[in-house]
């Protein structure tokens, strides 16, 4: 049997660019007409679950890049907090914000504003009412913390329980899609490349090529894939495996192709070089 060794060649170029303020998001938590008085100025609110309805619950890893809230005839001053739970029942601490804001009354129109949170799986969104406002609307059912005081970054505390209102703010999140080649893995004997990516999200991944034959059983031509480690086979095909077996050599141009769910594709372009001695 002859001896095949495997040369995997990272080319350059991600053909992606960062996350922009058109890029494919998801919206969490809710906005609806604010019934509800949030205990005046100066409280901290966290949103712990809903009865219906978008979830506030961060799905990913990626940013925060806006936020929205909805306002009646009367409006306050706001600050969106993502809150990140550290201990039960209900330790949290600040993982970023955005604001304060000085909203305008009467519905959505000039209360969306920019952020830049960096979070992850889990976090939770929610306000701080920097002057009296009404920003809840009643959930029968649904659960929030609430704190007095302003946490600042990093910072954290107990949150005592509320119940039965959904605080009035929505935030836009993008995924993170940028991912990497973490390990190669050569089979001398098979003459195959295994492509070992770390994934920063769950979403789709392809592999494609001209003479390329891609397969994983996480990922054949197009199949969904969790956040974290997925692996991908590489082999030649067609004219390219006729060369591979009568050259002793070939390369291969692989286009890896990642979607995470609710994001935008990134392609990212690897030369492989399948060599027969």
């Amino acid at each position: 049997m002859r001896r095949i060794s495997i040369v995997i060649l990272l080319a350059i170029g991600v053909l992606a660019v960062p996350a922009s303020p058109g890029a494919a998001s998801v919206t969490i938590g809710q906005v609806a007409d604010p019934n509800v008085n949030c205990d005046g100025a100066g409280v901290d609110f966290v949103q712990l679950g809903v009865t219906s309805g978008n979830s506030y619950v961060v799905p990913g890893n990626g940013t925060i890049t806006s936020w929205t809230t909805q306002t009646g005839a009367d409006a306050g001053e706001l600050t969106m907090k993502i809150f990140r739970k550290l201990a039960d029942p209900a330790t949290f601490e600040v993982v970023g914000h955005a604001g304060p804001q000085t909203l305008t009354p009467g519905g959505t129109g000039g209360n969306t504003f920019p952020a830049s949170v960096k979070v992850r799986p889990g976090d939770l969104l929610g306000l701080h009412t920097v002057t009296p406002t009404f920003c809840g609307f009643k959930d029968p059912g649904a659960q929030r913390g609430t704190l007095s005081g302003d946490l600042g970054d990093g910072a954290a505390a107990d949150f005592g329980p509320a119940a039965d209102v959904d605080l009035d703010i929505q935030a836009t999140f993008v995924p993170d899609d940028a991912f990497t080649l973490a390990t190669t893995t050569h089979n001398k004997k098979k003459g195959t490349a295994t492509l070992t990516l770390d994934l920063p999200n769950p979403g789709e991944l392809t592999a494609s090529g001209k003479g390329v034959k891609a397969s994983s059983a996480q990922a054949v031509t197009s199949k969904s894939v969790t956040a974290g480690k997925a692996q991908l086979l590489i082999r030649a095909k067609g004219k390219k495996k006729r060369r591979l077996n009568d050259a002793g050599k070939v390369k291969l141009k692989v286009a890896i192709t990642y979607i995470p769910t609710g994001g935008d594709r990134r392609t990212q372009s690897v030369k492989v070089k399948l060599t027969k001695r």
